[in-house]
């Protein structure tokens, strides 16, 4: 019988188990007498209802009725109007002293009527009276001077930055000494195929203009403008950049000197040239004699053949005392622009003749400064 007592115990704390774990909701709790497992009986609590407020704590009390008194003082509290502030009273200003009606014409007869009434002379213009203060300097205006072009000689060179935002610069012009004839060059950029060319123009000055009038405005001169030099203009040739720079007028005022200026975009200027024009017989003159000549002498006393080595010419103006010859120096360069090796001071005539050194050492030669261009100053 104890046996059997056992076994139902067993049997009915497997069921209370199961009945706990499947059979009773998950919010609800079983009571059991494990003591007396045959008076156990299954109890189930149920949860309070959501709806119904649960009784409030003494703090929550205390809480709620200091916010009520509170909200009791702001209702009782009295709003105070806004102050309107006043404008300040405004200063009406008398219109007595205007007696004259003022009468637009309103056709052109009435217009011509009028203006025939006083002429411009007759009317009086106020003078101001301001008061003059020490503390302030005048400044002088500003204005423009001639001065020599070629000074110091061979400094004149063109900035082609400027190309970056226009397809067309115009140098400054350079007047003649006798003050004839001004000549000017233009440099024009091709961006489709990225070269640069130029020509050199002339234009003859009016009898009576003031050289200062003549380089101020040598745009608006009626004159003809034919250029009388051009490099780079015939031929489209890729990445090429020519330009023209004048050196300088001749000192009778009938020759003029330009450098013409060779390279690339992708390895810089590497070449100068000399060119010449004369205007009586209206001939231009290429001086690639000069060149030539540097290279033979170099060659053949020195066994050095320059077509190996970058290098170039300088000009720096038109001799001093021989009026018709160019002056220019020569210079080798090594790698990168580095360093300098002096070929000598060069010199040939303005048509392309006579080349010769006239020093292989020294720069102590005079040329002369003949042409004028314009100076911005303060007077």
């Amino acid at each position: 019988m104890q046996k059997i007592g056992i076994f139902i115990n067993c049997i009915i704390y497997i069921i209370i188990f199961f009945v706990n774990i499947f059979v009773l909701p998950v919010s609800g709790k079983v009571n059991v007498d494990l003591d007396n497992p045959k008076e156990s009986k299954i109890k189930i609590k149920e949860e309070p209802d959501l709806l119904v407020p649960e009784p409030e704590t003494p703090k929550q009390i205390k809480k709620r009725e200091k916010e009520e008194a509170k909200a009791q003082k702001r209702s009782n509290k009295k709003v105070k109007p806004e102050k309107y502030i006043k404008s300040k009273k405004i200063k009406k200003r008398s219109y007595g002293s205007v007696k004259k009606e003022i009468k637009a014409p309103k056709t052109f007869e009435e217009y011509l009527e009028m203006a025939q009434d006083k002429k411009r002379g007759e009317y009086e213009v106020p003078k101001a009276d301001n008061p003059k203060d020490d503390k302030l300097v005048p400044l002088p205006e500003p204005g423009v001077a001639l001065k020599k072009y070629n000074s110091p000689p061979g400094s004149s060179e063109l900035d082609l930055r400027q190309l970056m935002t226009r397809h067309e610069l115009v140098t400054q012009g350079v007047l003649s000494p006798d003050n004839n004839l001004m000549a000017y060059s233009v440099v024009y950029s091709y961006p489709t195929s990225e070269q640069v060319a130029s020509e050199l123009f002339y234009i003859k000055i009016p009898e009576g203009t003031s050289p200062v009038t003549a380089l101020s405005n040598f745009h608006t001169i009626e004159a003809e403008r034919e250029p009388i030099l051009k490099v780079g203009t015939e031929k489209l040739f890729q990445y090429e950049k020519r330009t023209f720079t004048i050196i300088d007028w001749s000192e009778s005022g009938k020759q003029i000197a330009v450098k013409e200026k060779t390279g690339a975009q992708t390895q810089g200027p590497w070449k100068t040239q000399i060119w010449t024009y004369d205007f009586e017989t209206e001939k231009g003159y290429e001086l690639t004699a000069l060149r030539e000549a540097i290279r033979y002498y170099w060659k053949t006393k020195y066994d050095i053949d320059l077509i190996d080595y970058m290098w170039d010419i300088y000009p720096i103006g038109w001799d001093l005392y021989n009026k018709d010859r160019i002056i220019a120096y020569a210079y080798a360069f090594g790698k990168n622009y580095k360093g300098a090796k002096f070929l000598g001071t060069w010199s040939i005539d303005y048509k392309n003749q006579r080349s010769e050194i006239m020093s292989e050492t020294t720069t102590n030669f005079e040329v002369s400064v003949n042409g004028y261009c314009l100076k911005f100053k303060r007077e």
